[in-house]
């Protein structure tokens, strides 16, 4: 972990998938006029916004994910629910070769 970042001592284990931006994921075209913006009304950005259920983990809350790094939780997604983290990608074709996995996150805060 990188650090400066303080994390809990206690993980939280997910189910992780990823997602991008197109059609298939999002169901918004790229003329929708919130095509490429989370719940939170920030643009997904690869390798930092993931999406979760604010129930578990709260919007604007920085996340370490096992073997990833620091990502946002900047989303959410009607198939995300409990456990679950959905991490955006650059593409549907990294999405896809992500699949899904068993991880540990942990919340962490900046340590400034």
């Amino acid at each position: 972990m990188s650090p400066e970042y303080l994390a809990p001592e206690n993980p939280i284990r997910v189910k992780a998938t990823a997602y991008d931006a197109c059609p298939k994921c999002t169901g918004k075209s790229e003329d929708h006029p919130a095509f490429g913006v989370t719940a939170s009304g920030r643009f997904a950005e690869a390798d930092h916004t993931i999406a979760v259920d604010p129930e578990i983990v709260p919007l604007g809350t920085w996340v370490y994910i096992e073997g990833m790094g620091i990502y946002r939780a900047e989303d959410i997604g009607s198939a995300i629910k409990g456990h679950r983290i959905d991490i955006f990608m650059h593409s549907h074709e990294e999405a896809l070769k992500f699949g899904i996995k068993e991880l540990n996150i942990w919340q962490v805060r900046p340590a400034f």
